[in-house]
C-alpha cells in the first residue's frame, strides 16, 4: 500500500546536509541494481532534510510493501546514518505517518478538482534541461507510469491517454484527449532553483488548483493519480528531495 515515513536523525544540522546525501542514504536500501537507480518510476520519494528538535528528519513515500522492511532495517532503532561528514544514531526506528490501499485510491472519490501544494520544488525533464512548470498533462504523464510500474494486478484498469501520445493501441480504447480538458484554475507559487550534483536545477514551489472536465473515464483516471501524488511525489528527482506535495481541500 502507499505509505509515508519518516525517521530523525540526532545530533545532525539539516543545513549541512545536501540533497545528495540523503538520495545516497536511501538508494542503497532500495535500488538493487543499476536499472532500479536510474528508473524515472521509482516506488521510492525522498523528502529534504528538515530540521527537527531531536535533530534532523526525513520522510520517505513507498508504493511497494516490500521495500517496508527495508526501510525498517536501514532505519531501525540505533541504525548509524551518515549524511556527508555528519553521523548519527538513530533513537527511534522509521514510523508510518499515512498510507492508503491501492484499491481505494482506485476507487473514484467524485472529484473534478484538486488543489496540489508543492512543498518542495517540483522539476520535470525536458530533453536534456529541467523546467519548474507543472503543466498539467506532464504532471499525470508522470504519475501515470509511477502507478503502472508499481500498482499492484487485479484493480480496475487506469486508461488515461495523453494527448499526442495516447490513443487506440497504447492506451486502452478511447480517443485522445483535448489537451483544455485538463487545465489550471488557480496557481500561487514561485521558481526555487537547487544545486544538485553541481548541475542547477529550477523547481515549482506554491500551490496549483487543476481541474478536469472531460470524459468521465478521463477525470476518474486524473483523480486516482492526484490522489496518488501524496504518496508518490511528482515529476522528476523524486528519489532526490523534489516534488513533495500534499492535496489540499478545494471547491467543487
Amino acid at each position: 500500500m502507499p505509505s509515508r515515513w519518516q525517521f530523525v536523525v540526532p545530533g545532525i544540522d539539516p543545513a549541512g546536509v545536501r540533497l545528495e546525501h540523503v538520495h545516497a542514504v536511501v538508494s542503497r536500501w532500495f535500488d538493487v541494481d543499476e536499472a532500479a537507480h536510474r528508473s524515472h518510476a521509482k516506488a521510492y520519494s525522498v523528502s529534504p532534510p528538515v530540521a527537527h528538535p531531536a535533530g534532523t528528519l526525513v520522510e520517505v513515500g513507498l508504493l511497494d510493501d516490500a521495500l517496508v522492511d527495508k526501510l525498517r532495517a536501514g532505519a531501525a532503532t540505533g541504525a548509524v546514518i551518515r549524511f556527508g561528514g555528519q553521523v548519527g544514531a538513530l533513537v527511534t526506528g522509521a514510523r508510518q505517518v499515512a498510507g492508503v490501499s491501492w484499491l481505494e485510491l482506485a476507487r473514484p472519490s467524485g472529484d473534478a478538482a484538486w488543489s496540489l501544494r508543492f512543498l518542495t520544488p517540483a522539476t520535470f525533464r525536458r530533453g536534456n534541461g529541467f523546467t519548474p512548470w507543472p503543466d498539467p498533462w506532464s504532471v499525470v504523464a508522470g504519475l501515470r507510469a509511477v502507478w503502472r510500474a508499481n500498482a499492484p494486478a487485479g484493480l480496475p484498469e487506469l486508461v488515461l491517454p495523453l494527448p499526442g501520445i495516447g490513443g487506440p493501441g497504447t492506451d486502452g480504447p478511447g480517443e485522445r484527449p483535448d489537451r483544455d480538458a485538463l487545465w489550471v484554475s488557480d496557481i500561487d507559487g514561485t521558481s526555487d532553483v537547487v544545486k544538485v550534483n553541481g548541475r542547477t536545477v529550477s523547481g515549482f514551489m506554491g500551490r496549483i488548483r487543476y481541474v478536469c472536465d472531460g470524459p468521465t473515464a478521463l477525470v476518474g483516471a486524473v483523480d486516482r493519480l492526484m490522489r496518488l501524488a501524496p504518496y508518490s511525489g511528482v515529476g522528476a528527482q523524486r528519489g532526490r528531495g523534489f516534488g513533495l506535495v500534499r492535496l489540499e481541500p478545494t471547491w467543487r
